[in-house]
């Protein structure tokens, strides 16, 4: 039963409940809740700040970080921060280019 509730709330979270027939559900459509932000309510990164790596004293040695490099120029994305916001517009060397988790 405890997988039954667990597997509403994820499809709850990701679907409306008109997107799929719930009549026959283990679980009552009133007791099904969402399970995280609304659409859109995970704001972008759209002008993104960076500041030198031996600045970086928010960061751990061991802190994973999405890198990109584009013509020689490169940067370094955050988890810790992608966790938050889960897209990052930006431009590099002319180039513009999403970072997504």
């Amino acid at each position: 039963m405890k997988r039954a509730i667990y597997t509403a709330l994820v499809i709850a979270a990701f679907f409306s409940f008109s997107a799929f027939n719930l009549e026959n559900s283990l679980v009552p459509q009133d007791e099904i809740l969402s399970g995280g932000p609304p659409k859109d309510g995970i704001p972008a990164i759209l002008k993104p700040n960076f500041i030198k790596a031996s600045e970086a004293n928010f960061l751990k040695p061991d802190d994973r970080v999405i890198g990109v490099r584009i013509n020689g120029e490169a940067r370094a994305y955050p988890i810790k921060i992608l966790n938050l916001h889960e897209a990052v517009n930006d431009t590099l060397s002319g180039q513009p280019f999403v970072v997504t988790f």
